[in-house]
């Protein structure tokens, strides 16, 4: 019976996909050519709505594979991981899409039966193609921040009809506007006291953009806010440059920097006193210290730039200022980037042996694993207790997920021949059991295909 059901599905595709060759066949021959406007513009609109339906699909293929645990099939953990790997699209369209199936795609109750969606008002015009997964994804967001114990399940049920209608005639920055205007609005009326609100609604989120800056977002509770300012304010006032002229007058210049560059300089000086103090505990899996890799040629020529352990980069100067007042870890490399063994010495890796390890792995290597090395663990390829040394020929990163599962899910570790690690996967994953490498230490060595 299942298999019908999936050659039912394949040849439904194979059909939509034959369609959509005739429609692009059609339009690329001039099919519009007679459309005056108004019939142009209705054209894009139906053109839209089908579009906009594709995600019922998603709903239904992401249920089916929450239900068969198709992560931990996989060892990924999070099916977010599976949709990023098989699809390549970015860690929050996987997101966005789980979450949307979550809220959008019908349910089955512990006894078999079908239950509604959870957000049943919302799936209709998805399923109808007259909401955007954009427009999906607004009012999802916003819904979220008021679902939860303390606001009246009413005003919300009556929030997502509302913004739901408006989602037919708004485009995505109005209906940013009213969502956000509605969850500011929804008074929990006293039911949950101000600190519990701000408990739950605290975060920092940081982002690095491509051209080596960061974006950020603070939601502080008050204890913590106002110690943040505390030890800002002090950092952040206006410095004044006196000098003397060349009539020997004393010169007052002031201060050109605005509040918020201030505040940024602040925030770097006290980065700056924390790790020149040596204080920050211990993490997961490294020392808190700042790791950066460069390869010896660009050091040697002052030329290119270097990388921090989550990717960002950073020009050689920028480098030389921060090897100016921090601690300099050396790693040396070889051609094809794998870090030189730095000797054998006790079961648990060494800080030198830690470092090197994430220079080399650049955090956990497990395939379509993006953690950074601050959040793995040391893991033995061939186990300490087996006769395994601890040594880097021996060892990789490994984040606390797969460390845990890699080997109950069939999964296996050795180093290739340029002594970098790859993973064989177990026959149901893989007939071959093709070995796989991380992209991020294939990307970071200028390679793409993995040895057999």
């Amino acid at each position: 019976m299942a298999v019908g059901k999936a050659m039912g599905a394949g040849e439904a595709l194979a059909g939509l996909s034959a369609a959509l060759d005739q429609l692009i066949e059609a339009v690329e021959a001039g099919g519009l050519d007679h459309y005056d406007t108004p019939d142009l513009v209705e054209f894009l609109q139906d053109f839209e709505q089908v579009r906009n339906r594709l995600p019922v699909v998603d709903h239904r293929v992401v249920r089916d594979a929450l239900e068969r645990d198709l992560a931990g099939t996989l060892c990924q953990g999070r099916l977010t991981r599976v949709l990023t790997q098989a699809l390549r699209i970015g860690p929050g369209e996987a997101a966005r899409r789980v979450r949307a199936a979550e809220q959008l795609g019908e349910r089955v109750s512990m006894l078999g039966q079908s239950v509604p969606p959870v957000r049943p008002v919302l799936a209709a015009a998805q399923r109808a193609g007259t909401v955007t997964p954009e427009q999906v994804g607004i009012v999802l967001v916003g819904l979220a921040k008021v679902d939860r114990s303390g606001y009246d399940p009413a005003e919300v049920t009556h929030g997502e009809q509302l913004l739901s209608r408006l989602a037919t005639t708004l485009g995505p920055r109005d209906l940013q506007v009213c969502t956000d205007r509605f969850v500011e609005c929804l008074d929990p009326d006293g039911s949950r006291p101000d600190e519990t609100l701000n408990e739950d609604r605290r975060s920092v989120r940081l982002t690095a953009r491509r051209g080596g800056s960061w974006v950020g977002e603070l939601c502080l509770t008050g204890p913590v806010g106002a110690k943040l300012h505390a030890l800002l304010t002090p950092l952040a006032r206006p410095r004044v440059s006196r000098a003397v002229d060349p009539d020997g007058r004393p010169v007052e210049e002031p201060d050109l920097r605005n509040h918020g560059q201030r505040m940024h300089d602040a925030l770097e000086g006290l980065c700056d006193r924390l790790l020149r103090a040596g204080g920050p505990p211990d993490t997961g899996g490294i020392p808190t210290t700042l790791l950066v890799t460069v390869d010896e040629e660009s050091l040697r020529t002052r030329t290119g730039h270097a990388t921090t352990s989550d990717g960002t980069p950073i020009s050689i100067a920028a480098l030389l200022e921060l090897a100016d007042q921090s601690e300099i870890i050396p790693a040396v490399l070889n051609r094809a980037g794998a870090v030189l063994s730095l000797g054998r010495t006790r079961r648990l890796a060494s800080r030198s042996q830690t470092l090197a390890l994430a220079a080399r792995d650049g955090g956990c290597s497990f395939p379509g694993c993006s953690s950074a090395p601050e959040w793995c663990e040391r893991h033995h390829i061939r186990g300490w207790i087996d006769g395994g040394p601890t040594d880097l020929d021996n060892m990789t990163l490994l984040c606390r997920y797969h460390h845990h599962n890699f080997a109950a899910r069939g999964w296996t570790c050795r180093l290739n021949l340029d002594r970098l690690p790859e993973w064989v996967p177990p026959a149901h994953v893989d007939r071959t059991r093709r070995p796989l490498a991380n992209a991020r230490i294939l990307a970071a060595r200028g390679r793409y295909t993995t040895a057999a």
